[in-house]
């Protein structure tokens, strides 16, 4: 027999200690761990915590014993990825081949997963790899945490009219901070870090009783999941960023531990999703918290973050895998809460996905054409948590087309209305991404009408108008109505922009809509004014929604260089834009300051609209730039902006993101 140790003996000893250590994990089962047996041998050191920088989470996974040196023979119970059955398929289509020999076209899973669902006790190995079990005795521990956390969710729950996920969310904590006082899990006691990860393995078993009011008990308690800790701490660690439990946090420093607090919690919640991903099945709860993660980690990463793109594609395939698009096969075996709430993640997860889609120039991950997910009702959230008769009653105070008829913005009336924005932004970009000709500028043009049709179809109330000050109409509530407006806005600036290069006459109409977007942007920014408490952190609310177009003009005397184009395409006051654009510039500046994940964003484009200013009120040296050569704001200035500047801002789609920013 060959001999497996290497001939060095520098090597072999090093290989030696190896298999020894092997040999000592492959006797340690689950039932050791939690029973105490085997503490001489150290765990991983803890991965939740920050590095010494405390600017950003340490690498998923052990630091002493990577996942190479586990055994991978047969009788090896702490295997690593591997599990005695694979989790359940999921939502299968009508041309699945499975779906195909059912009755049903379409199915949520297979028999033979079925059977493993009503079997899931046994469907896994009762042992875990000690590493994930240290994993999960780390996430219990953060529950330490937990006045504060709670502090921030019930403050974002009675502020927001942005949260998605509903506020029967809420029912949750209290009977958490109950198993917490009670059973000391923020110490993370063996036989709860087991019972917990035995709860998390099983399907969350929803039926057509279920109630939303006591949903909540589906995941806490006796059934206590890992899955409602990655919401909670997501949306917390989001949150938290935003000012929220102002007496949690230093006065002095309180950013930076605002930004620790925020990392510890996006890495807290990973760890949530890399356990649940090995052995619970999608559910509910999973989608949650794929949003809630996403959205934390466009905070503390950037727009700009590969690690959004990866999580956006997490949450989409998720959302395929529980069926959430496919709303005519779920509404009948579904409690009515649960659907509706379906509805409400589809819808947000449909426009965030065409939101970064834009921003970054990428294909969306979820199509219209595959999906028949209904829009969500304009029902106030506490009709989710309400009985059969009360629901009923809400139902009557909809009208045809599901708005309600009270004049009432709840938080589903804007998801509604920014996902109805939303499924024209995916018609424009399909149009972008294709050869441009003749009909391109015909089917633009549609886009338009119906879009502006669309628009002008829904609640009189949920038009944004800077003319119009409701004194009884908070501040969040008009955050929100400029937010949608701002995404309209831009469906149009997008077409104008496309159009041009059909029909030069387009320059007017896209330097109209700049102009709109400019100044509402600046309505949204004066808000802050009026919630100074949010005023360090209001940055995070905006993405700059503004793009003039690549431009140039001349001096006075120069000759015209483009037959096309207008003396003064721009129909507004020239006076009025520089104005605006001089107040954007200052609030870029102001945005672009040192920690933040979009400041290298912030500060270029500062840099940009500042040379564009500069150019205009002081012309120096007329220059050729690629493009069309259209008058920005004169007659008179030219943009002296270098090429790479100008190829950046093609690049980027400011008014991609700026709606899932918002959080009041």
């Amino acid at each position: 027999m060959e001999n497996p140790l290497p001939a060095n003996p520098a090597a072999r000893k090093k290989s030696v200690v190896i298999i020894a250590s092997q040999s000592v994990l492959v006797n340690i089962t689950v039932k050791d761990i939690l029973s105490g047996a085997g503490r001489t041998h150290s765990l991983p050191p803890s991965t939740l915590e920050q590095d010494d920088s405390g600017s950003r989470p340490l690498r998923a996974g052990p630091a002493s014993t990577p996942i190479s040196t586990f055994s991978n023979t047969e009788d090896d119970r702490l295997n690593m990825l591997i599990t005695s059955r694979s989790l359940p398929t999921g939502y299968l289509g009508p041309t699945s081949f499975v779906a195909a020999l059912e009755e049903d076209h379409e199915l949520v899973s297979s028999p033979s997963d079925r059977r493993l669902q009503d079997d899931a006790g046994t469907a896994f190995p009762s042992e875990l790899p000690l590493y994930w079990i240290q994993r999960t005795a780390e996430i219990l521990r953060c529950l330490q945490d937990f006045p504060t956390i709670k502090q921030i969710v019930c403050e974002y729950y009675g502020l927001s009219k942005a949260a998605v996920i509903p506020s029967l969310l809420l029912n949750a904590l209290p009977s958490i901070q109950v198993t917490i006082e009670e059973a000391q899990l923020h110490k993370s006691p063996p036989e709860q870090v087991a019972r917990v990860l035995q709860n998390t393995k099983h399907v969350l078993p929803i039926s057509s009783t279920t109630t939303g009011s006591h949903f909540h008990e589906l995941f806490t308690g006796s059934n206590l999941r890992l899955e409602i800790f990655g919401v909670l701490y997501a949306i917390a660690g989001r949150l938290s960023i935003f000012g929220l439990a102002h007496d949690r946090f230093p006065r002095l420093n309180g950013m930076a531990a605002r930004e620790r607090f925020s990392r510890k919690m996006l890495a807290a919640s990973d760890a949530v999703l890399q356990i649940c991903q090995l052995i619970a099945p999608v559910n509910d709860l999973t989608i949650w918290m794929l949003y809630e993660i996403l959205l934390l980690s466009k905070v503390a990463d950037g727009d700009t973050s590969s690690a959004k793109w990866r999580r956006l594609g997490d949450l989409s395939t998720h959302v395929f895998e529980l069926g959430l698009h496919r709303d005519s096969q779920q509404s009948n075996s579904l409690p009515v809460f649960l659907v509706e709430t379906r509805r409400r993640l589809f819808a947000a997860a449909y426009q965030l996905d065409k939101s970064i889609a834009t921003f970054l120039g990428r294909p969306p991950r979820i199509s219209l054409r595959h999906s028949d997910c209904r829009l969500p009702l304009d029902l106030h959230d506490t009709s989710l948590e309400a009985g059969q008769s009360d629901m009923e009653l809400a139902l009557q105070g909809l009208d045809s087309d599901g708005w309600n008829t009270q004049g009432s913005l709840h938080r589903s009336t804007f998801l509604r209305q920014r996902f109805l924005v939303s499924t024209f932004r995916e018609e424009i970009l399909e149009v972008s991404l294709q050869t441009q000709n003749r009909g391109t500028a015909e089917k633009l043009r549609d886009i338009s009408v119906r879009c502006n049709q669309t628009w002008d179809s829904m609640p009189k109330q949920l038009h944004y108008s800077p003319d119009s000050r409701d004194e009884n109409m908070s501040n969040t509530t008009r955050m929100m109505l400029i937010v949608s407006y701002l995404a309209y806005l831009y469906n149009d600036f997008l077409i104008q922009r496309l159009l041009v290069q059909q029909d030069p006459k387009a320059y007017s109409a896209l330097l109209d809509v700049s102009s709109t977007i400019l100044s509402t942007v600046l309505d949204f920014c004066a808000m802050r004014e009026d919630m100074i408490d949010l005023r360090p952190d209001f940055m995070w609310t905006v993405q700059p929604p503004v793009r003039l177009p690549q431009c140039r003009g001349s001096d006075k005397g120069a000759p015209e260089t483009s037959s096309h184009r207008s003396t003064n395409p721009l129909s507004g006051s020239r006076s009025e834009l520089i104005r605006h654009l001089s107040v954007f510039i200052s609030h870029l500046e102001s945005m672009a300051r040192p920690g933040v994940a979009n400041q290298e964003l912030f500060h270029r484009a500062s840099k940009i609209f500042s040379s564009i200013i500069d150019e205009v009120l002081e012309p120096r040296v007329a220059v050729t730039l690629p493009g069309p050569e259209i008058d920005i704001l004169a007659d008179s200035g030219t943009c002296m902006v270098e090429n790479d500047d100008l190829d950046f801002l093609d690049m980027l789609e400011f008014g991609g993101s700026i709606d899932q920013y918002v959080i009041f």
